[in-house]
């Protein structure tokens, strides 16, 4: 079972749940067996994997379940001739800054915004701190200018966002972001949810064993 996570993919190996399974299909005739397994993959897939990223990326990075569930798109399956395939495609966007993740300072006040040059011309020069909250638990400060976004130093608006400038004059402006789940569901994700997606599957089987012996 595999994560696409846009540049790559992160492997589930359930080798171990999938020998289990066989011993325990061992008795069902071929045609139960084969769609049974199909029926647990795809709900493994569809409903397991999207609740242990849901459940896992939140106590790392200071993000909701919601906003991350939101990304995980529907299980693809693949089956035939004695191979099985299920990648589950996680994609979105980065997060950002004073609106996914909770940021404060270097805000801009009101008012002050509207009279000719001196906001300006303070946006221009002063290098507001700000403070971000990406990891859970832990405050970063944002650098003084952003070289991913333009080289312009980051401030934040009244309403909450953090903008930077993306050239050398005043607009346009863009949203200061952090991370996308993409990049939260990282290699060292795998050995954290590879046991409850086993334990999962093998669970299911049974259950839809059950179902398939009564027809």
């Amino acid at each position: 079972m595999a994560i696409n996570v846009g540049r790559g993919y992160i492997d589930i190996d359930v080798s171990q749940a999938l020998t289990t399974v066989n011993q325990l299909g061992k008795n069902m005739k071929k045609e139960n067996f084969d769609k049974c397994l199909e029926y647990t993959i795809k709900d493994t897939g569809n409903r397991a994997v999207k609740k242990f990223i849901k459940q896992e990326v939140p106590q790392e990075y200071a993000v909701t379940t919601s906003w991350v569930g939101s990304k995980v798109q529907n299980a693809k399956y693949a089956g035939g001739g004695g191979s099985i395939s299920c990648v589950v495609p996680v994609k979105g966007e980065r997060g950002t800054l004073g609106g996914i993740f909770s940021a404060g300072g270097g805000t801009v006040q009101k008012g002050r915004a509207k009279k000719s040059g001196i906001a300006l011309k303070k946006l221009k020069n002063k290098k507001s701190t700000i403070t971000a909250q990406i990891l859970r638990g832990k405050t970063s400060i944002l650098p003084g200018t952003l070289p991913n976004q333009g080289g312009n130093p980051p401030f934040r608006m009244p309403t909450g966002p953090v903008m930077t400038r993306t050239k050398s004059t005043s607009l346009p402006i863009a949203r200061v972001v952090g991370r996308a789940v993409p990049q939260m569901v990282d290699k060292h994700f795998e050995s954290r949810i590879q046991k409850p997606i086993e334990d999962y599957i093998v669970k299911r089987f049974q259950e839809n064993a059950k179902r398939f012996l009564k027809v």
